[in-house]
């Protein structure tokens, strides 16, 4: 059995599309850009906050890029995700991986002070050994230093974990960490995509999800 389960925050554990859509739209308003879909959000989303607001500005030219960043962190991470919500099935399985003593872990390319405030809104009830948003000066996924320091703060090697997303990012992630990885299908990115980066393991349903959990 594996020690630990690493899950990936946004389109895995929860659902954010909405709320990161509608702060990337403030943010394209204030700075005087056309707004973004959720659809594109979607597909936008997965490589932090910089690759977020350079994606929605779909190459128009911008001289307070990084005014603008700032400007969608702090909107975001403490706009309270009114419209975010846990994916049916996901509380009570994390409920289950602990009852059954399974270490859990959030990493994701989410601000820290973003995915600290989702992870207390949302899953109080689980008490997460380790919560990895972006930080200053550390790579974020698909390099494998935030795996890489979360394994280490854990005290277990990567043999011992399984990285769970949704993104070819995730899937990226656990081939660059030497992780095993499973990639949930109900997320922000189609199987297609996922398979074109080398991802072979997969979960329909959190019953599914589970079930391969144990197998590995």
């Amino acid at each position: 059995m594996k020690r630990a389960v690493l899950f990936d925050l946004d389109g895995t554990l929860t659902n954010t599309s909405i709320d990161i859509c509608d702060n990337v739209n403030l943010t394209l308003r204030k700075f005087g850009y056309p707004e973004i879909t959720v659809e594109e959000a979607k597909l936008f989303v997965g490589y932090g906050a910089k690759k977020l607001i350079e994606n929605s500005l779909k190459g128009a030219p911008c001289d307070k890029f990084a005014e603008m960043v700032d400007f969608y962190n702090n909107s975001y991470n403490f706009c309270g995700s009114p419209k975010t919500y846990v994916y049916e099935g996901m509380l009570d399985l994390l409920k289950k991986l602990k009852s059954e003593g399974y270490i859990l872990a959030v990493i994701s390319n989410k601000p820290q002070d973003g995915t600290t405030e989702v992870c207390k809104k949302f899953f109080s009830e689980i008490k997460f050994d380790v919560v990895f948003g972006q930080r200053e000066g550390i790579k974020t996924k698909p390099d494998r230093a935030c795996v890489d320091m979360t394994l280490k703060e854990l005290g277990i090697t990567a043999s011992d974990a399984i990285f769970i997303g949704d993104s070819d990012v995730d899937a990226m992630t656990a081939i660059n960490a030497g992780v095993d990885g499973i990639c949930v299908l109900w997320g922000y990115r189609p199987k297609e995509r996922l398979v074109s980066v080398g991802a072979t393991v997969f979960a329909e349903t959190p019953e599914q999800l589970y079930q391969r959990i144990k197998a590995l």
